[in-house]
């Protein structure tokens, strides 16, 4: 249980710092790999922020939402937080 917790909250995370920087997920794949050095595209993002019961879900890693964090605090707010955007 405790699990799935961490795995909603990271997802949630990410799609908001998503929302807050009008980023696509491609974009949030490019900034991570600069940041990490760790290879990372598209359809991994894709993965991180699908339902749990698809198919190709995985957890959206907690590493991954610090790494765009940092990644991101350089780039202008295009949308503030909106609790509705988060869900």
């Amino acid at each position: 249980m405790e699990q799935n917790q961490e795995r909603i909250n990271n997802q949630k995370e990410f799609r908001a710092i998503l929302v807050k920087y009008g980023i696509t997920q491609a974009k949030a794949a490019e900034l991570i790999t600069k940041e990490t050095y760790r290879a990372v595209n598209a359809r991994t993002v894709r993965a991180w922020l699908a339902n749990e019961e698809a198919i190709s879900a995985l957890p959206c890693p907690l590493w991954a939402v610090v790494s765009l964090k940092k990644a991101t605090s350089c780039l202008p707010i295009i949308q503030k937080e909106d609790p509705k955007n988060c869900a």
